[in-house]
């Protein structure tokens, strides 16, 4: 699939309001079958692949081990690699950030049949992604496989990308995942209320990296898994030092510089909106 796709301005306008918008379809019925078969045989050890990179879950928050993530695939994956080419990915991003949109990281998540206890605690990406600014980035989640409440899609809460919420990595209470939703700094007229983001397979779901989301655990017997592309606006630069040994590394990016080159390949340029976040 490789037509180009838009926004309406409507819906640039609720990304911007909410922090989280639907999008449409952008693989095709082969792109799935070889993304699940990569997938599968990258966790099972069919397929080579980085072992520091592969079924990497913390215990305390995400229970159960079948919960797997696989880091940093564009990098070290052919397969996955295909989907920064997406023309439809492409304009639909161009849409919600400014250009030239770039790959700032990727991962998969997998969670296997029956695993209630796979949980991802609330969070928001930019906690961890504090290293390059401003805090403008937004991910596009791809469901590999139909995303449902049952099989712990994700859930967001609407707006909470605006909250000045003052936290930083250390902070988080990795034994409590409501830990975020209780804290004392959330305004207090606003409606914590979390909103189920179904996804259909082969559909996408864009997040400011500042909207707080998680998942519950997979009580169904259909796996759930996804592509998770996190992007970056041509505004990103480089404001601090690498902490992670499984994220992309900015130490060749010079502090105060735009975060680009190779290592962070830019989405096909194509006509957008107009559309900033």
């Amino acid at each position: 699939m490789v037509k180009t796709l838009h926004f309406s301005t409507d819906q640039i306008e609720f990304f911007r309001s909410n922090g989280y918008l639907a999008g449409p379809r952008v693989l095709s019925d082969e792109q799935l079958d070889r993304l699940r078969a990569q997938c599968d045989g990258i966790l099972d050890g069919r397929i080579d692949y980085p072992d520091e990179l592969r079924g990497v879950a913390n215990a305390k928050v995400k229970g159960n081990p079948q919960l797997r993530k696989i880091t940093n695939l564009f990098r070290h994956d052919p397969v996955f690699a295909e989907v920064i080419s997406n023309s439809a990915i492409s304009s639909l991003a161009h849409d919600l950030m400014e250009g030239p949109v770039r790959v700032w990281e990727d991962q998969s998540i997998a969670k296997a049949p029956g695993d209630e206890f796979g949980v991802v605690a609330w969070h928001r990406d930019y906690t961890y992604w504090d290293h390059v600014g401003p805090s403008e980035l937004a991910t596009c989640w791809i469901a590999l496989d139909d995303a449902t409440v049952a099989n712990a899609c994700m859930h967001v809460i609407p707006g909470s990308h605006k909250w000045n919420l003052d936290y930083a990595r250390d902070d988080v209470d990795n034994e409590n995942a409501n830990w975020v939703l209780e804290r004392p700094d959330i305004p207090a007229d606003a409606t914590v209320e979390p909103v189920a983001c179904e996804v259909e397979a082969g559909h996408c779901h864009f997040h400011h990296c500042r909207t707080l989301h998680g998942s519950q655990g997979n009580t169904t017997d259909r796996p759930r898994r996804s592509y998770i592309l996190h992007l970056m606006p041509g505004t990103t630069r480089r404001i601090g030092y690498d902490w992670n040994p499984r994220m992309g590394s900015v130490e060749g990016v010079g502090i105060g510089e735009v975060v680009q080159g190779a290592s962070y390949p830019e989405l096909a340029m194509v006509e957008s909106r107009g559309a900033r976040s």
